[in-house]
């Protein structure tokens, strides 16, 4: 049986715990509307990933001549070579030693893992997971990933990104250095500093900055003229950390604003929607002047009843908001049977159940929610007050608990 839903009612977090814990096999597909992306389980470890807005193997591709690992030509070759035995792009790049294995397999896990962590992201969508029996992935060139390990970054991703997109908006976005190279001195992990000569301990001085090899490899891709995309790509670093890094050395005073990159297709795009969009404007007002006008004629017949909503329509949405209250209550049921069986011990408010993972804190009526949680002498009552009907009441004890 499919698992299927929206990313609102049911979080990611959510998602993967569930397919983790149970060990599932099968594809789960996300789609937010502007993109899809699949994810490939196999007895609950995350074992492939794919994009309908850039094919993996191609975006492995590009990354890799980007890096400096595989010639343009060698690429061109080896899709030619794809394309007539339909075998998998790593395949026919380690088969023909284009490449190490090692260098592949660090490539596939960095675009498997950024394609995965970007649908913690999104903010809407819908997703479905179809079991199977078994599923097709590279066995041969990628490590399978623990559906723990994705979420732990999933969720520190979640709550950095907010920070750190306030600084970078945008993967166009362009940045220049601002320090001079001499003054820099890497602390560990490498003898290098920012020219690439060997250091000298004897320069060493209070007034160097100091950089770890990570940080000094991405400011010596900051030159003024590449997007943030362009170092991602070139460092083969994920996503995330290259950003987290630029952020840093941002707050550091380290490197500036630039620009923007390239954007004459984006532009083009918007001048010629612009005058087409303009008309649906003026529709729109015109829309909302009538039905306000509709809504002022309606209330004088009705003054305490919603305008232009039929009782029948009322009781309907109130019907929805209560299945969709069911199931938020459902599921903070689940995060109370798992606390207290972790814990041998009753919760002591919605804060315990939204630290196991599985309900997110915004059901609960402090945070806006239609959740209310009571904690009782041998468990914990949750209940939904319903508009039409009776309420909803959901009760747990300690004996409960398996």
């Amino acid at each position: 049986m499919a698992l299927e839903g929206t990313i609102k009612d049911f979080g990611l977090p959510d998602i993967f715990q569930l397919i983790g814990l149970q060990r599932k096999t099968g594809t789960l597909t996300l789609d937010s509307g502007r993109e899809t992306i699949t994810v490939v389980f196999e007895n609950g470890m995350v074992v492939g990933a794919d994009s309908s807005f850039k094919r993996l193997e191609d975006r492995l591709g590009y990354v890799l001549v980007k890096q400096g690992k595989l010639a343009k030509e060698r690429l061109e070759e080896v899709l030619q070579i794809q394309k007539q035995t339909l075998q998998r792009l790593g395949h026919v790049l380690a088969s023909y030693d284009y490449i190490t294995r090692k260098d592949l397999k660090e490539a596939l896990t960095v675009q498997v893992s950024q394609l995965v962590f970007r649908v913690f992201r999104w903010r809407e969508g819908q997703y479905q997971f179809e079991p199977a029996d078994a599923v097709d992935w590279d066995r041969d060139n990628f490590v399978p990933m623990s559906a723990d390990f994705i979420l732990m970054e999933g969720i520190r991703m979640v709550d950095e990104w907010p920070i750190i997109e306030k600084k970078i908006p945008s993967m166009e976005v362009v940045f220049k250095p601002v320090v001079d190279a001499s003054n820099v001195e890497v602390t560990s992990g490498g003898d290098a500093d920012f020219s690439g000569a060997p250091a000298d301990p004897r320069k060493a001085t209070s007034n160097r900055i100091r950089l770890t090899p990570d940080e000094e490899r991405i400011l010596r891709k900051v030159d003024g003229l590449r997007t943030v995309q362009s170092i991602i790509d070139t460092t083969g670093a994920p996503e995330f950390d290259v950003c987290r890094t630029l952020f840093d050395l941002l707050n550091r005073n380290l490197i500036a604003l630039a620009g923007r990159g390239d954007s004459r297709d984006l532009l083009a795009d918007h001048s010629q929607a612009g005058p087409a969009s303009a008309v649906p404007g003026f529709v729109l007002l015109a829309v909302a002047l009538v039905l306000a006008l509709l809504g002022t004629v309606a209330r004088r017949n009705a003054p305490f009843a919603a305008p232009l909503v039929r009782p029948i329509l009322r009781e309907l949405m109130a019907d929805v908001q209560d299945a969709v209250a069911a199931f938020q209550m459902r599921n903070a049921d689940r995060a109370a049977a798992a606390w207290m069986a972790s814990h041998g011990a009753l919760p002591e408010g919605p804060r315990d159940l939204e630290r196991t993972g599985l309900v997110d804190g915004n059901v609960f009526t402090e945070t806006g929610g239609r959740v209310l949680f009571e904690k009782r002498p041998r468990g914990v009552r949750l209940k939904v007050e319903r508009r039409i009907g009776s309420d909803l009441v959901l009760e747990r004890s300690l004996g409960d608990v398996p």
